[in-house]
């Protein structure tokens, strides 16, 4: 009995140092495309936030009930700066030059997004209407302050044939 339980208790010694020392692979860091892709798709469903956000504050929504979307929504703002990253200089997008050679100013446009979009999704936790109607607009102000001096227009839309 004894030496069954030193049998066991070696046992499973041995396997837990085994764990232990296998190596673990390091994960592959994101490509500069996956970081594109990644950011456009953050912009996307920040724009479809963004007009889920303001037709429920319309049409009279219960403001707590917009704190998750409008949360989420300062997440993006907080991490999208990073997405940005020098070796996505060379991947096509909608980025203008700018962004990399301007880094104050993207900073601050940034800053600007994130600090609004957290007073937004504060102003909803807290049923502010006044707040959260005001954030809502100084967040559109601010995606479209980084949008006009940071991202190359969209391109006409194709013709009708």
């Amino acid at each position: 009995m004894i030496a069954a339980r030193i049998v066991i208790a070696g046992a499973l010694l041995a396997t837990g140092w085994a764990v232990y020392a296998k190596p673990v692979a390091k994960p592959a860091s994101p490509s500069p495309q996956d970081l594109v892709l990644a950011r456009q798709a953050g912009m996307a469903m920040s724009a479809s936030t963004m007009n889920l956000l303001r037709g429920a504050s319309t049409n009279g929504a219960p403001l707590k009930s917009l704190a998750f979307p409008a949360g989420s929504l300062a997440k993006w703002a907080a991490a999208a700066p990073a997405l940005f990253a020098d070796s996505t200089k060379g991947v096509p997008s909608r980025a203008m030059p700018a962004v990399w050679t301007d880094k104050a100013g993207f900073a601050a446009k940034a800053k600007a997004f994130a600090d609004s979009t957290k007073a937004l999704a504060d102003a909803a936790k807290a049923d502010d209407k006044a707040a959260f109607d005001a954030a809502l607009a100084s967040t559109a102000a601010s995606c479209k302050g980084c949008h006009d001096s940071y991202q190359v227009p969209p391109g006409p839309p194709p013709k009708a044939s």
